[in-house]
């Protein structure tokens, strides 16, 4: 899942943008809110893929961080 993150992560940003806008215009804030969370958390992880490195890397710093804390 980490090494695939820009395959998941910007087309959850695109749709999350375009709902988070249509549900602003139609002032319903839960739903506006719910896709806003969506691609606060999309664009999160696109930046963390960015700053570790791509695939190969990303994927040893998640495992560097989970046998950190499972240890």
């Amino acid at each position: 899942m980490v090494r695939f993150t820009p395959f998941w992560s910007i087309p959850c940003l695109l749709i999350g943008l375009e709902f988070t806008y249509l549900y602003w215009i139609r002032k319903k804030k839960k739903k506006m809110m719910f896709f806003l969370a969506i691609v606060i958390f999309a664009m999160v992880m696109t930046a963390f893929y960015w700053i570790a490195g791509g695939p190969e890397k990303s994927v040893d710093v998640v495992k560097d961080i989970v046998w950190f804390y499972t240890r």
